[in-house]
Order: C-alpha cells, then structure tokens, then sequence
C-alpha cells in the first residue's frame, strides 16, 4: 500500500516521540468528532498516547474529507476558524495513505467501507468506531485480520493491565 508525503514526513509536533513500536489505529469520524469537537474527556488518554508517539493514527483523504464535510454542520456550533481548526488538528496527528482494496468483509454501511478496508490491509491494532456497522464486524475482523475493532472504551480497558491476585495458600486456619 503506497503512503502518501504526508505519512514520512508526520508534524514532528504532533508525533515527539515516535517509534517502530507504536500501535496503529484508525479513528472513525464520530471519535475524531468527540476528540477533536467536543473534547470528551473519555479520550483524554487516546489523546496523551497520539502525542507522546505510542500511537500511530492512519487515514485517507477520503476520511479527513468526511470529517471536513462533517464537522461544518450547523449543530456543532463551529464557527469557520473553528472547523479549520479541527481540521487541521486532525491533519497534523495522521499519517495519510491512498485508498486501500475493498477487504471483502460485509460492511452494511458503504460509507464505511473506507475505515474497515485500511485496517484491514495495513493490519491495525485497533479501528475506533460508535458506527453499528463496523461494530458488527469485530468478530470476524479479529479471526480473519487480527484486527479489533471497538469503541474507544474498549480500547482504553484493554490498555489497563489485568489484576494481580494473590493465589498463594494463607497461612490462617
């Protein structure tokens, strides 16, 4: 899959520490809508994690289109410096790609059809989405791809490690 200028050469501000070993992931619109618009602070450590380089975030230019297309509806409430400005944020924290194969997997909304096939041909950690229709696809996404897709919740619950439980015999009657 050919990566555009854009991807080898990321905004060093946007990306200080990068490495090999990042994950990689792919934000669907409504996630960037609830980062990037509405600063939910549920995606305060996805945020921390893109700017301190243990995440990669992977994108077409279709897909900052769309949240281009998006973000300027009335009922955000953004005024024109505003929606550039979520623009541009979005711009500097990707690493852009051309279009990628349709990855046969039955996507019931063809405007979503962008997301699952990049993560499926660049093998993604993760592919962030509140869309039913690439929630539908976990399952098989994760046994054909080794692709998980969830919310941005279940990609924060898998970043904390499980408890240690003390299964050593006590002592006491």
């Amino acid at each position: 899959m050919k990566v555009t200028s854009e991807a080898t050469a990321p905004n060093p501000d946007a990306i200080p520490h990068a490495s090999a070993s990042a994950s990689r992931l792919i934000l669907d619109t409504n996630v960037w809508l609830d980062w990037l618009v509405f600063d939910d602070p549920r995606l305060a450590a996805l945020a921390q994690a893109v700017d301190t380089g243990r995440i990669h975030l992977h994108a077409t230019s279709a897909m900052l289109d769309e949240f281009a297309s998006v973000v300027v509806r009335p009922h955000f409430g953004l005024d024109r410096e505003g929606c550039a400005a979520a623009c541009e944020r979005q711009r500097s924290r990707v690493l852009l790609h051309e279009p990628a194969p349709d990855c046969r997997l039955p996507c019931t909304d063809p405007d979503d059809r962008m997301f699952i096939d990049l993560a499926i041909a660049l093998r993604v950690d993760w592919l962030l989405s509140r869309d039913k229709a690439l929630l539908r696809l976990r399952r098989i996404a994760g046994r054909r791809f080794a692709v998980r897709i969830g919310t941005p919740e279940d990609w924060r619950a898998a970043q904390v490690p499980p408890p240690i439980i003390d299964t050593t015999p006590s002592d006491r009657p």
